[in-house]
């Protein structure tokens, strides 16, 4: 049997957040963006749920999950798999479903707990 060259890395990333919470979505981006340049990977398609909350439908994630099935995404960058679930079994299984399909799921170190984020400015009167 013939050794086949591994597949070019397509990397896609997923963001939920609830409440809506721009300011903190992109900073979980860009975290996940220096996660892919260290891992040597092209930037990530963004897949985002701002203001979904777990247990509802979530249409970004069912756009990669179909990405994923169409082989148009193979590496899937997360801040944490609570992002899919709040639910440890439910955020388990979406990691199954992606790895089924041919994807490899990558967190940020730490579990998906971000560092510290600098304080934002008070506003004043």
């Amino acid at each position: 049997m013939l050794d086949r060259p591994p597949l070019p890395a397509r990397p896609a990333l997923y963001l939920r957040c609830y409440p809506a919470d721009p300011a903190g979505l992109e900073y979980q981006r860009a975290a996940l963006e220096r996660l892919a340049r260290s891992r040597g990977l092209p930037v990530p398609a963004a897949f985002v749920d701002d203001g979904v909350r777990s247990g509802h439908r979530r249409p970004a994630l069912e756009r990669l999950v179909e990405r994923a099935g169409q082989g148009w995404v193979n590496v899937v960058l997360v801040p944490g798999p609570f992002v899919f679930s709040l639910d440890d079994r439910g955020a388990r299984a979406t990691v199954r479903r992606l790895e089924e399909l041919g994807c490899a799921v990558l967190d940020l170190p730490g579990r998906g707990v971000l560092p510290h984020r600098p304080p934002v400015p008070a506003r004043t009167a």
